[in-house]
């Protein structure tokens, strides 16, 4: 079994494109709905986990970022997924929404992302530049501060009412060569055991609130 972990937007042209595979799981519904539109599915998705952002800064924390109010900072370097990413989309969502709070202002999201320096493919990037140092801060989701990545950058928590649950969907490829397996690892990620494997990589459960 081989995986590529590359971003949902990505995934979801190469299959439009003719690549060859045998399951895809969209990190957001958005692409998931585009490879339905195309045709490329060979049933419904199901919602297989869910998950939430947060802001991480590196452990030396060079910007000296404390709270989500000093993302607005003048002269810091952020890196966010680009909008077509769902990491991407779902950041902003979450940086308008953290406009509400008076404490923030409504031009939050703007002064935020008028400090953003760079905007990544995958969420796996954005951790890397804030891992290595490159950027001050970023947004990727929960479960992408792994105990190896939680060595090297600090997590901010995005208040639940301005966060961003983000919802997985998978589905079996329609030109998959193996759709028996392929089925299979689809009920397998939704099973009660793959439901705790997941939980343990700070994954939500598929049934969790909105």
């Amino acid at each position: 079994m081989r995986f590529n972990y590359g971003g949902s937007q990505a995934l979801a042209m190469r299959s439009a494109q003719g690549a060859k595979g045998d399951v895809f799981a969209s990190a957001d519904e958005r692409w998931m709905q585009e490879a339905a539109t195309r045709g490329l599915l060979a049933g419904d998705a199901t919602t297989f986990a869910r998950n939430r952002l947060v802001v991480i800064v590196p452990r030396t924390n060079p910007g000296r970022i404390r709270s989500l109010k000093d993302l607005a900072r003048r002269g810091l370097k952020i890196v966010l997924g680009a909008d077509a990413v769902p990491v991407g989309r779902y950041s902003r969502i979450a940086l308008r929404q953290l406009g509400a709070d008076p404490a923030l202002g409504p031009d939050y999201a703007a002064r935020v992302l008028a400090n953003v320096v760079s905007e990544e493919e995958t969420v796996k990037a954005v951790v890397g530049k804030v891992q290595l140092g490159e950027a001050d801060a970023g947004i990727v989701y929960a479960s992408d501060v792994t105990p190896a990545v939680a060595r090297f950058v600090r997590a901010i928590e995005i208040p639940a009412g301005a966060n961003v649950i983000a919802t997985y969907p998978i589905a079996v490829l329609r030109g998959s060569a193996q759709p028996e397996d392929a089925r299979a690892f689809v009920a397998l990620v939704t099973s009660p055991e793959g439901q705790r494997v997941l939980a343990k990589w700070k994954f939500l459960p598929a049934d969790a609130q909105h």
